[in-house]
């Protein structure tokens, strides 16, 4: 299973301002190589879905709207994953095996990531950014 692009910079967005508590759409891009207009169309599916709330003006931002440990990353997904006008860009497959095995992939991801909190998965960045810092001994 391969995120989206859209899903992709969507939960860095979200990491991002989760670890900093407060930050705009023009650092996030720029610290995490998010094309501007892209970034603005996401936080703008994020701020529908209730998942940030933004402040206007030049010390404007966003910020969570819920604390991370109530943001579900596969709640996340799935608002990314709607398209924007309803219209969904693939159609549903003509036979019965594919239909199954979409099925049987979409119930094992859910149970993969249905727990995951967006603090767990920032815990987990963290950690890992932890463990390949080098540890300089002078």
């Amino acid at each position: 299973m391969q995120l989206t692009t859209k899903a992709r910079y969507g939960l860095r967005a979200l990491c991002h301002v989760a670890h900093r508590g407060y930050a705009s759409a023009h650092v996030i891009a720029e610290q995490q190589a998010i094309p501007s207009r892209y970034l603005e169309e996401i936080i703008g599916e994020l701020r529908k879905a209730g998942f940030v709330v933004g402040k206007r003006g030049p010390r404007g931002g966003y910020k969570l709207a819920r604390p991370a440990a109530d943001i579900a990353v596969a709640e996340v997904l799935q608002a990314l994953s709607t398209p924007a006008n309803g219209v969904t860009t693939t159609g549903d497959p003509q036979d019965e095996i594919t239909r199954m095995a979409e099925r049987s992939v979409d119930a094992r991801f859910e149970a993969a990531v249905g727990q995951l909190s967006l603090e767990q998965l920032l815990g987990e960045a963290r950690e890992n950014h932890r463990r390949r810092a080098p540890d300089l001994v002078i």
